[in-house]
């Protein structure tokens, strides 16, 4: 019904028109060379709309004709980024499912049917970093890498190429690019601090690193590692800040501050640190300046005096008083200790072993009391000492990094059973 509508109304326009038209005065006449026509007006108003429309025709037509190479190139462009498409659907389904082969042959189709745009080069390059063509990967990175908005990308791609090879130079030489490009990254960060530690450069280490339980470890390294005295202290204090009770930390910064001359507040990080953890390497710091016997036995005391009941106490004092002559005192601590419940520990033995050998001398019975002692030790439960959480080597003093298995921040002081096979005697 509408449509019924719609034609009568433009019906009766159209008579309407007509009879308008039809009622226009006057007389058309032209003559061009021996030709002429003479009409009537509304005839030669509808003929000169006759011929316009005649004219756009055959203008659009030829318009047309023209437009046929544009047409044929932009159909084959959208062919060949449908294909492109296609293959890049394709890529990304076989890296999904790890196949090598057609991974690396679609992205090479994706790369020939749409160019080196960012997203076929990264995928090129992932493609052949999983069929294991590291160099046709690495031009991919290099290429991506000068796109203005993809540069990271490309960086990124060649930085973990160069962590593969382990060329730690060449990597943080792009890490730094990689920064200068998208600075502030997270991921960045992490993988510049793991650069810094695999080139022994604690202080970088330190800079880049977030919350992380290493962080104590990076900062006695780089204490240790700066040859600068004021960031050296700097960052044995932030060591110390963070665990008063670790033993390198405390030691860090305490020989710091006797390097200063600052030897009273030195000593006051050890004391607190035997208050509540007590550790030989901190009691060997203690007593560094004393250079007697009897001076370092007064030294002992007073440092066993913070936490006397400590089984490191009991020995400390054992070992001192022998050192001093006093043999019976440090028998007498001995013999507290073990009667204080600490397990028989092969330096006890020893010690006894030297005490029978002061007391007794070259005589029958001390003969047989060292022999027994050193026969205790051979049985005995092994000491405390420094060893790799990761690869379980033990070592002679504490290291930032396992020199045999590469780990950072896994030596920890262990009081178990040693690992058979070689410690690593630290420098």
């Amino acid at each position: 019904m509408p449509k019924v509508v719609f034609f009568l109304i433009a019906a009766g326009f159209v008579i309407l028109g007509s009879w308008l038209l039809a009622g226009i005065p006057g007389h058309f006449s032209a003559s061009i060379g021996s030709y002429s026509i003479d009409t009537s007006a509304p005839i030669a108003i509808v003929m000169s709309i006759v011929l316009v429309a005649a004219i756009l025709i055959v203008l659009r037509v030829a318009g047309s004709i023209a437009a046929i190479p544009r047409s044929g190139a932009a159909w084959r462009r959208r062919s060949r980024r449908a294909a492109g498409e296609t293959a890049i659907t394709r890529v990304l389904v076989a890296l999904a499912a790890g196949e090598q082969g057609p991974a690396w042959k679609e992205a090479r189709r994706a790369r020939l049917l749409l160019g080196d745009s960012p997203q076929t080069l990264l995928l090129v390059a992932e493609a052949a970093r999983l069929a294991g063509r590291e160099d046709e990967a690495g031009e991919a990175f290099q290429v991506l890498a000068k796109h203005p908005g993809a540069r990271f990308l490309g960086l990124r791609g060649l930085l973990r190429q160069a962590v593969d090879r382990r060329d730690w130079p060449g990597a943080l030489i792009v890490a730094r690019e990689a920064e200068a490009a998208h600075p502030g990254t997270a991921w960045l960060r992490q993988q510049r601090a793991d650069l810094a530690i695999q080139t022994g450069n604690w202080a970088d280490a330190v800079e880049f690193i977030g919350p992380d339980a290493r962080r104590l470890t990076y900062c006695v390294a780089a204490a240790d590692a700066e040859p600068d005295p004021g960031r050296s202290i700097g960052f044995a204090k932030q060591a110390w800040k963070q665990d008063p009770t670790f033993p390198p930390a405390v030691i860090a910064y305490a020989s710091r501050l006797r390097a200063r001359g600052h030897e009273r507040r030195a000593q006051a990080c050890i004391a607190a640190a035997w208050k509540r953890a007590p550790h030989p390497d901190l009691a060997v710091f203690a007593l560094a300046p004393q250079t007697t016997p009897l001076a370092r036995h007064q030294a002992g005391k007073r440092l066993a005096g913070i936490n006397p009941s400590h089984p490191e106490s009991r020995i400390l004092m054992a070992r001192v008083s022998l050192d001093a002559g006093f043999t019976g005192e440090a028998r007498h601590q001995i013999e507290i200790a073990e009667a204080e419940g600490v397990k028989q520990q092969r330096r006890l033995c020893l010690l006894l072993a030297e005490i029978e050998e002061h007391d007794r001398g070259d005589t029958e019975a001390g003969r047989i009391a060292q022999r027994d002692a050193l026969r205790r030790a051979a049985s005995a439960d092994p000491d405390p000492h420094w060893q790799c959480t990761n690869c379980r080597i033990d070592h002679a003093l504490w290291l930032p990094k396992c020199e045999t298995c590469g780990e950072v921040g896994t030596i920890q002081w262990q009081t178990g059973a040693r690992t058979p096979g070689l410690a690593i005697i630290a420098a």
